[in-house]
């Protein structure tokens, strides 16, 4: 498949680049509902953290998937129950540091080469997501390609050197939301009012 139209939207550089990295392997049934590589006041992006967010199932399937491909992950570092019913896996990539730092940067083409295998062979599969993963890993081999995509001179896509937008580091951030109402007062205190 070739490619003949560029993507206009925000992709998550976390799902893209870091979710493979955990080698669960692409078209399983349970997929995160989010991919963040930090948790405001608890993760910085210095933390080498990738974060999984998934709804909280109590059937067989998930429980599985979360046993076998989330918690003995040899990369798993914790979990975080959320009051909106869902959970943050939390995997350490602190041992691949220089591929996370690369990803922060936007510098996908300087991924090393295990992590580019990785990621390659998670999107194998798929022919229309496989040769944009293609064209972020190998730039140089589709500068051409993009210099007519975007009708902009080959030096242009030369010197800017990498085919895919740097993280939005605000949206690879999950926001840390603690919504308390009335019906969450567990002690059963008396609110107060003013009258």
């Amino acid at each position: 498949m070739k490619i003949k139209s560029l993507h206009k939207e925000y992709i998550q550089k976390s799902r893209l680049f870091c979710y493979p990295l955990l080698n669960i392997k692409r078209g399983s049934s349970i997929t995160p509902i989010q991919t963040f590589m930090a948790f405001e006041n608890v993760y910085d992006f210095s933390d080498k953290k990738f974060i999984c967010q998934y709804h909280m199932r109590n059937d067989q399937e998930f429980i599985m998937f979360q046993n076998i491909k989330l918690r003995q992950n040899p990369l798993f570092h914790e979990f975080h129950l959320l009051n909106d019913g869902t959970g943050l896996y939390v995997f350490d990539l602190s041992k691949i540091h220089n591929d996370f730092e690369h990803i922060i940067n936007g510098k996908y083409s300087a991924l090393s080469k295990q992590s580019k295998d990785k990621i390659s062979n998670f999107f194998s599969n798929s022919n229309a997501h496989y040769v944009y993963i293609a064209s972020y890993l190998e730039p140089q081999k589709y500068y051409n390609l993009y210099s007519e995509l975007l009708n902009v001179d080959i030096k242009h896509i030369k010197a800017c050197g990498e085919l895919c937008s740097k993280p939005d580091l605000k949206l690879e951030t999950k926001s840390f939301e603690k919504t308390m109402n009335e019906s969450d007062n567990l002690l059963n205190l008396p609110i107060q009012t003013n009258n």
